[in-house]
């Protein structure tokens, strides 16, 4: 099993060397190993340094630059905390019309209206975290 590495990057595993590639032998339990990690949501990343594959783990919205170096998506960030918080406000909108719905037919609203100021905290803490990155 081999270790295929183009201009000191990290391209994958081969059973065999290939041609027009560093080809670096490793063992099959070694190969394991690194399946094992990668199953567990580690990436792998050539060391030049160390001349060795390392696992990391990365976290949401991080990747592995051109230099190797571990960068953040921040435009894939915020993009998600916005989606998040327009379905937060969806959410919102309707449960203000459950609590008027319900008031109207004098039902129990306390239920719905701790659910509405549970909401609107995640959406004060999400309008935070989109100033924060936007920042």
């Amino acid at each position: 099993m081999y270790i295929v590495l183009e201009s000191n990057k990290f391209i994958g595993f081969s059973l065999k060397e290939e041609e027009g590639y560093k080809n670096i032998e490793i063992t099959e339990k070694e190969h394991i190993d690194f399946m094992d990690q990668q199953s567990q949501g580690f990436v792998f990343c050539w060391n030049n340094k160390k001349k060795q594959l390392e696992s990391i783990k990365l976290n949401e919205f991080e990747y592995i630059n051109d230099s190797g170096e571990i960068a953040k998506d921040t435009e894939a960030e915020l993009k998600h905390y916005k989606d998040m918080l327009l379905i937060l406000k969806r959410g919102r909108v309707q449960l203000k019309k459950d609590i008027r719905d319900f008031e109207e037919f004098e039902e129990d609203t306390a239920e719905l209206k701790e659910q509405l100021e549970i909401k609107e905290t995640e959406i004060k803490e999400m309008e935070n975290k989109i100033k924060e990155l936007e920042g």
